[in-house]
């Protein structure tokens, strides 16, 4: 689902959700033609340094049930730089980096082109599964490989939403979204269905002069 741009005008009259836009590298989890889970960036190109992330996602489609589609943003250190960096090179050192989740579409309506289960069940679906597979710190087993690196840390987080009743709302977020860094915010319809291209059910809103 690709996104239109913030024009100041609600997606819907009723309000809409708002979540901070993480500055990483759009990321989709999804079983390839042999079956065997990836990650993969917008481009369609395997996402490196991310095998604790993958390994997680797994975790959470089993507990969904079937095949998924996970569309989340992947950064590391926080920062477009750092995690730009990690791709092209610093993976090499090991896995780095947090995937944040804000969909996930069942894998046969993803090639479909649509998935009309609204937005808020999508996520409250995609909630529970993280919150039941979280990793448990107390625990002993360690990820194979990982020889206790990151033990008890989830490198999953869930993009949390507020509401927003109108547009002061929505840019009144966007302001304490760049106080923290963040490289804005996205306006989603509640009720929206997933669709494969661009809807302006999203809208985008980033700090000026970004692209």
């Amino acid at each position: 689902m690709l996104a239109g741009r913030w024009a100041g005008v609600m997606p819907d009259p009723s309000g809409a959700m708002v979540e901070r836009k993480h500055d990483g590298f759009r990321c989709l989890f999804f079983r390839g033609l042999d079956g065997a889970p990836g990650l993969w960036t917008r481009n369609g190109l395997p996402m490196p340094g991310a095998g604790h992330i993958l390994a997680r996602l797994i975790e959470v489609e089993a507990a969904m049930g079937g095949q998924w589609v996970f569309d989340g943003e992947f950064v590391v250190d926080g920062t477009f730089a750092a995690t730009k960096a990690h791709y092209e090179r610093g993976w090499r050192l090991g896995d780095a980096g947090t995937f944040h989740a804000f969909d996930a579409i069942p894998f046969d309506a993803w090639q479909a082109g649509r998935c009309d289960t609204p937005l808020f069940e999508r996520k409250a679906t995609l909630a529970r599964a993280i919150a039941a597979t979280a990793p448990d710190g107390s625990g002993w087993e360690w990820r194979a490989g990982t020889r206790g690196a990151g033990h008890g840390v989830d490198p999953i987080e869930l993009v949390a939403d507020t509401w927003a009743f109108g547009a002061a709302d929505v840019e009144g977020e966007a302001q304490r979204g760049w106080a923290a860094g963040h490289e804005g915010v996205m306006v989603k319809r509640a009720d929206a269905p997933y669709i494969r291209g661009r809807s302006d059910a999203w809208l985008k809103l980033k700090r000026p002069g970004i692209d």
